[in-house]
């Protein structure tokens, strides 16, 4: 009997231990559970405080309950998706066409159209900002001949195929299929970027960058996407007006696009005036999302977009080079980009992208669809891969890549997510805005079918590519790619774009703590628990020193700015307290980050300390209102940069 049960208990552990090999994602650790909850309830409280105060918006079916209930379950479903190995965007859509579909959509029925709009201009200017603020042109004049053939060719390929295709199987007129392929030729950044990052920890390709080469590509791509998307969108629906006007505005939506976000890009660089963190990471989101929508008011659809990518690309280099003049602080600072590209990012990844995946979801109704267009749509987006993956396999000849190498280009460049999200329901827009006299019209309902359909095509097109592509990038990569040794590859944590490396603070002193990992050491479990709690106590003894001697080093450089700024000791004597507060203010930012400075940089600013008040007891025997020494440390120039 004992040998019975034995043997009927085996068959489930063996399928649990499948799934948990097959899904380790799914079985939840303490930690995450609490986590959740405690997410749960910070959510429930912050509902129920926004009913108390606004009251009628949050009730079921107001605007606002409505975006909120999509934002929720649609970062539910992301989050159990991603659990299961499989892109979170897959789950987030498929949420939205469930709450869409199930009971006529009536859990959201208060989402207003004006609103769903709004909320996806927002996440386009996003994308497109993240876009800019990742990109490293360092990396793309590296692989930019090798990248610049990967994000024209299989792309553009791609669109004018899928657009041929729906003309003959939607009949749709030539220019909105064409602006329909477009929209499909774009590649998800994000997605991209995540899987190329996992392939760069794994020392796979980093020899010959291919990593870095599919990134610097997926960042322009997009800019690609959404300039034919206009141009061909702005022919189909207005081009029975000003015919010239119609093929040349997206062309003038495009210059418009890149010369407002230089000018954004220099004001956003006056450190002076956006001196922390969050003045910088407010003005720039702030400065792409008024970009993009003043943009759409005159209808330069593409305009903000490209706007929003050349802010972030643009004020990246500034901020670099700690540009302009008078009225950016002089001093380089990449720390400015990594801190903001973390700020957006974050807003992107747990507010943005739930919404905009979950308002696509939502807009696809099972009701009002032809069942044809399903398969339809199928068969152009497989036809679009046979068509991109050999193209991109071709294109990648002549770069020094090996077959497999180039059979994982047409892997990597297969993922398709984001600019789908954003776009998909834009054609629908501008027909209803194109024929709002006249909405009942034979030729604005043929118009809206062709904008159903493409977006019923975009839905499906986020569902297939980018589980397709993520899952043989993942698949394949280990076998496609050589894996470099540690003495001769990349580093893993090398930045491939600001923000993804992953953070290590700097300790300001030499830590006496650091032990050697290959001593051998035979210790009981009680010497052990003793040893690791004795360097518990040293390592906060250890941290508490070095957040004391920074207290002090601050405490004397406010003293020495407010002598500064109280007497007259030369022309520049006010600019020079000036800079030692902001000196202040950026370590007080670095010890609440826990970013302490290394021992070299508290050396040279103390040496900055000794000559500046050796300089201020020198004028003060001069008297007031004469000239520093031509040896003395004035201008912070180099001193400043130690601090």
């Amino acid at each position: 009997m004992k040998a019975l049960q034995v043997s009927r208990a085996r068959p489930s552990e063996d399928r649990k231990s499948f799934v948990r090999w097959a899904f380790p994602g799914l079985f939840l650790q303490e930690k995450d559970i609490w986590n959740g909850a405690g997410v749960l309830l910070i959510t429930v409280l912050l509902y129920g405080g926004l009913v108390l105060c606004i009251g009628k918006p949050f009730h079921p079916s107001g605007n606002a309950w409505a975006v909120m209930i999509i934002w929720l379950l649609a970062s539910a479903g992301g989050w159990l998706v991603e659990r299961v190995g499989l892109p979170g965007p897959l789950g987030m859509i498929l949420t939205g066409i469930a709450v869409g579909n199930i009971n006529s959509g009536h859990l959201v029925k208060g989402l207003p159209a004006s609103w769903s709009k709004e909320l996806r201009a927002i996440a386009l200017a996003i994308i497109f900002l993240r876009s800019g603020l990742e990109l490293d042109l360092r990396i793309f004049k590296k692989v930019g001949w090798v990248a610049t053939r990967l994000l024209l060719v299989p792309g553009i390929l791609e669109a004018f195929f899928d657009g041929g295709l729906a003309v003959a199987l939607f009949g749709m007129p030539p220019t909105f299929a064409f602006a329909l392929g477009f929209i499909l030729k774009a590649v998800g950044p994000a997605l991209v970027i995540q899987c190329m990052f996992d392939v760069q920890q794994k020392r796979l390709g980093t020899a010959k960058s291919i990593p870095a080469t599919v990134v610097a590509a997926a960042s322009f791509d997009d800019m690609i996407g959404i300039t034919g998307y206009t141009i061909f969108i702005d022919i189909a629906v207005k081009g029975e007006g000003n015919q010239v006007w119609a093929i040349m505005h997206g062309p003038v939506s495009v210059v418009l696009g890149i010369l407002a976000g230089l000018i954004a890009a220099y004001l956003c660089a006056f450190t002076k005036l956006w001196n922390n963190r969050l003045k910088r990471t407010a003005v720039v989101l702030l400065s792409a999302l008024f970009m993009k929508f003043i943009f759409d008011k005159y209808n330069f659809t593409s305009g903000g977009a490209l706007g929003s990518l050349t802010l972030g690309l643009c004020v990246k280099e500034l901020w670099a080079r700690g540009k302009p003049g008078m009225f950016a602080i002089p001093e380089t600072n990449h720390e400015y980009t990594r801190n903001v590209e973390k700020n957006v990012r974050w807003l992107w990844r747990f507010i943005m992208m739930p919404v905009l995946f979950g308002l696509i979801g939502n807009a696809l109704r099972f009701k009002t669809l032809q069942h044809s267009s399903i398969s339809k749509a199928c068969a152009i987006i497989f036809a679009g891969l046979a068509v991109r993956m050999p193209a991109t396999f071709l294109v990648m000849f002549g770069g020094g890549f090996t077959w497999k190498e180039r059979l994982f280009f047409s892997f990597a460049w297969t993922p398709k997510a984001t600019v789908q999200a954003a776009l998909a329901l834009s054609p629908l827009d501008a027909v209803i805005a194109a024929y709002k006299s006249a909405p009942k019209s034979a030729q604005a309902l043929r118009y809206t079918q062709y904008a159903n359909e493409t977006l019923t095509t975009a839905i499906f097109c986020i569902l297939i590519d980018a589980s397709i592509g993520t899952l043989l990038i993942r698949a394949f990569a280990p076998a496609l790619l050589q894996r470099e040794p540690e003495d001769n590859a990349e580093a893993p944590d090398a930045p491939m774009v600001p923000g993804l490396q992953p953070p290590s603070p700097r300790p300001m002193v030499h830590d006496p703590l650091d032990r050697q990992e290959n001593e051998p050491q035979q210790l009981t479990a009680a010497e052990l628990a003793r040893q690791q709690e004795l360097m518990q106590h040293k390592e906060q003894e250890f941290a508490m020193a070095n957040e004391a001697m920074l207290a002090e080093f601050m405490e004397r450089i406010d003293q020495i700015a407010d002598v500064v700024g109280q007497q007259e000791l030369g022309h520049d004597s006010s600019d020079c307290a000036g800079k030692l507060r902001l000196a202040v203010d950026n370590l007080r930012d670095r010890i609440a980050e826990h970013d302490y400075l290394k021992a070299e940089e508290v050396e040279g600013a103390n040496d900055f300390l000794r000559a500046t008040r050796q300089e201020h007891e020198t004028l003060r025997r001069r008297g007031p209102g004469r000239q520093p020494s031509a040896a003395s440390p004035s201008g912070l120039g180099k001193s400043s940069e130690a601090v």
